[in-house]
């Protein structure tokens, strides 16, 4: 039941034809085809000779007969043309089985996209004429199968295949509205941009990255190692001490540090993670007040700014941070001189008081 009324729908589709101008034809309620469709119910049998001579289909395929072997066929040509399990045969050879498989099974769009890969590869070995018609079949195939494909994981592969193969050619501008189709989108611009264009989106996009990545490593409270490596790669990236966006996850940062070499006695190694921490307080400061955005500085982010982020607390960073050292877990530092000395810092009025 659920085979005929699928063939049906998929019949209907190709003929670009109506539930309703189905139904009108064969003297049945659009309702009834919805039903058969979605296997609700089937047709009557005296409907198979009329819904053949509807859609020009003979009774085996509208019932499926003999479909079991297609579908083996077709899993069979699948895994023939998968090149991750055939690397080793050569580049014409693959070519061969991919034209069989799409001559028998046109319409199966994955055998279209390995056969556009074979024409590509296979040209990159042939000399004209023969290379120039493969790379003209393949690009010919590469727009067919995007105007065809209804499977998004298959469409974002080729997308990323069109978009490399027109790179390869030096076509670059022709690559970048592909490449702007693809949820990779950002990735792909780095391929197809060039000059200074590309510079600024490369800088863009490795900066957003660095930020998620040291965000996420922020994301474990108890990790010391994590909270190191977002200081070392910020400071890495920005020597210039320039932070800016990055001045929050590198500031927090510290923190976690002292709070974790506390709990773990190294006592001399958490005041020096606190005396930092509390002079980037400082440096805060400049972020919170308002104004054009502010430049990078450091060589990687150079045709950057930075936005003013937003604050939602009328207490300044160094109120902040002094409010922070009562964290009991800071106990045991507290009888200490210079941890003493960097509090009265703190909570002494500041040149931004």
């Amino acid at each position: 039941m659920e085979h005929i009324g699928q063939k049906i729908k998929d019949l209907r589709k190709k003929a670009d034809m109506t539930q309703d101008r189905l139904a009108d034809y064969l003297g049945v309620t659009a309702q009834a085809v919805s039903k058969w469709e979605v296997g609700q119910s089937a047709p009557d049998l005296s409907l198979i000779t009329p819904l053949c001579r509807v859609f020009g289909v003979t009774a085996d395929e509208l019932l499926g007969i003999g479909q079991e072997k297609e579908d083996e066929r077709e899993a069979q040509f699948l895994k023939e043309t998968d090149r991750s399990e055939n690397i080793a045969l050569d580049s014409r050879t693959y070519y061969e089985k991919c034209l069989r498989a799409v001559e028998e099974f046109p319409r199966n769009m994955t055998l279209q996209a390995c056969l556009a890969a074979a024409e590509n590869s296979l040209a990159l070995e042939c000399r004209s004429p023969e290379k120039e018609e493969l790379f003209k079949a393949a690009e010919r195939r590469y727009h067919f199968i995007l105007d065809e494909v209804q499977d998004e994981k298959l469409r974002r592969y080729v997308i990323n295949c069109f978009v490399h193969f027109l790179v390869n050619q030096n076509r670059h501008e022709e690559a970048v509205p592909f490449a702007k189709q693809s949820p990779d989108a950002d990735f792909l611009l780095l391929i197809c941009l060039t000059g200074e264009e590309r510079r600024l989106h490369w800088q863009r996009y490795t900066q957003g990255k660095l930020f998620e990545f040291v965000t996420a490593l922020g994301m474990d409270n108890d990790s010391l190692p994590a909270a190191e490596l977002t200081e070392k790669l910020i400071r890495d990236a920005i020597p210039d001490g320039n932070y800016l966006n990055l001045l929050p996850p590198l500031w927090y940062s510290l923190e976690k540090q002292a709070l974790l070499l506390t709990d773990f006695g190294r006592y001399d190694e958490a005041m020096e993670k606190l005396r930092e921490y509390g002079r980037l307080s400082e440096d805060f400061e400049v972020l919170r007040q308002e104004g054009e955005p502010l430049p990078y500085t450091c060589p990687l982010f150079d045709l950057l700014t930075c936005p003013r982020p937003m604050f939602y607390s009328n207490s300044t960073m160094r109120e902040i941070a002094a409010f922070d050292l009562y964290n009991a877990r800071f106990i045991p530092l507290r009888e200490r001189d210079d941890f003493k000395a960097l509090l009265a810092e703190l909570e002494s009025p500041g040149e931004n008081a």
